[in-house]
């Protein structure tokens, strides 16, 4: 059925039609007929109810359903014909309705923008190939004895330094009243960790062992303990024992406790791993390269998903900064500067799904159990409940199957553009990736 009125501007549909009431009455007639092929009522047999019976008794339950039956039929109908796919369920109205008259309803919609074939041939970008050097794979090994060290006990008679670790008992006290958690025996500290408030690990080095050294600090304002927060404190520490950081050499023994055959080896592994992660950093910089030059395609965007995507950036703002409360005019200027973000976020969206359907790429169990398997390895500790989560928030999924699909998508698109290589140094890769 073709609209009665019909206005385009670009991406933008209003529209309005008018259903005859001969279409409506065989609607309603339709779906009361489907009703009393089931319905039971008293003094009739089930599926026999007269229609005149059915009609008086429940005609008016079912206008309502005919009208957006119709609506729904209209509008799909035309879409189809038009071959266009509204970005969001159309805003519809009902204009008039009134029985034995015709129906009248209008309604407006943004559609999904035609977006025409990219000439991949035409798209040049640069690819920075890196070599891992003698010093970055010496580093990367001592980084890695570094790792493995431990701490054993000194035997000479020397003062402690950053980076050991002591065995102290301390008791501390706030204005000569001890306070609860206060107190420890034998509690091992590596000078120099943080662990402890500010100021009380500086006050243990340079000393020795079997010293009683009085250290007075003053707890942080925002301090977990309230009682405690913005308070000065004395603690009187013993050191008992100094430990010192033994590093492990760098030879064929760490490369066999590595299980590589021997320190020649464990530097080709290595430099294998570097060069790897120089890959990955090259074609990470070439995907914001491809990005930036896709986002300068001329593409008419749809209000309706960037005001989506403004209202999911405010959330995650409103999210990551709990206490700023912002008033109508703060929030507005903030939703201003989201915006240009937000129409770059719909319109790569848009082309990179585009580019995908045209490509007929898809998403398998498997690249998405990987993902989430990949996810895991990452936080070690919470592990079981990554895959629980998952497992029982199946719409979570989404926005892992959308890195996957962009992943893809830009793969392909970096075997169809022309690339240069260019050699650079490691530390230019990784310092442009930042």
């Amino acid at each position: 059925m073709q609209p009665v009125k019909e206005k385009i501007k670009g991406i933008k549909y209003e529209l309005s039609f008018e259903i005859p009431v001969e279409k409506f009455e065989e609607k309603l007639t339709a779906q009361l007929s489907e009703f009393a092929k089931t319905h039971e009522e008293k003094g009739f047999r089930k599926g026999h109810v007269p229609m005149e019976v059915i009609r008086s008794k429940y005609e008016n339950h079912f206008i309502g359903d005919t009208i957006n039956t119709l609506i729904n039929e209209t509008l799909q109908a035309y879409c189809e014909e038009k071959k266009i796919n509204p970005v969001t369920s159309p805003n519809v109205k009902v204009d008039s309705f009134v029985r034995n008259e015709s129906l009248k309803f209008s309604a407006d919609f943004e559609i999904i923008p035609e977006i025409k074939d990219i000439d991949f041939s035409k798209i040049s970008v640069e690819k920075k190939v890196a070599k891992a050097t003698d010093k970055e794979i010496n580093e990367a090994i001592k980084n890695i004895a570094e790792s493995r060290h431990t701490f054993e006990e000194i035997s000479e008679d020397r003062k402690t330094k950053k980076g050991d670790v002591v065995d102290i008992n301390f008791v501390g006290s706030v204005d000569g009243v001890e306070f609860e958690g206060g107190k420890a025996d034998n509690y091992p500290l590596e000078l120099g960790s943080g662990a402890f408030i500010p100021g009380f690990e500086d006050q243990l080095i340079g000393k020795s062992k079997g010293d009683d050294v009085d250290v007075n600090v003053e707890f942080p304002k925002d301090y977990g303990h309230e009682k405690l927060a913005g308070k000065k404190a004395l603690f009187k520490v013993k050191i008992n024992a100094i430990k010192g950081k033994k590093v492990p050499a760098v030879d064929d023994k760490l490369a066999t406790d590595l299980k590589r055959k021997d320190l020649a080896d464990l530097k080709s592994y290595v430099k294998e791993i570097l060069e790897q992660n120089y890959e990955t950093s090259a074609k990470n910089l070439m995907k914001d390269d491809i990005l930036d030059k896709l986002a300068d395609e001329k593409v008419d965007v749809p209000e309706t998903l960037v005001n989506q995507e403004v209202e999911y950036m405010m959330a995650q703002f409103r999210q990551a900064n709990p206490s700023e409360k912002l008033d109508e005019k703060a929030e507005n200027k903030k939703k201003d500067e989201f915006k240009k973000q937000a129409v770059s976020r719909v319109k790569l969206g848009l082309i990179l799904a585009d580019i995908g359907k045209k490509e007929n790429i898809k998403i398998d169990q498997n690249e998405i159990q990987q993902a989430i398997m990949q996810e895991a390895m990452r936080y070690p500790a919470q592990a079981q409940q990554i895959f629980e989560y998952y497992s029982k928030h199946p719409q979570a999924t989404e926005g892992i199957k959308a890195g996957i699909f962009e992943d893809k998508v830009l793969n392909l698109i970096i075997s169809k553009v022309k690339t240069k290589e260019k050699e650079v140094q490691p530390s230019e890769l990784l310092k442009q990736k930042n």
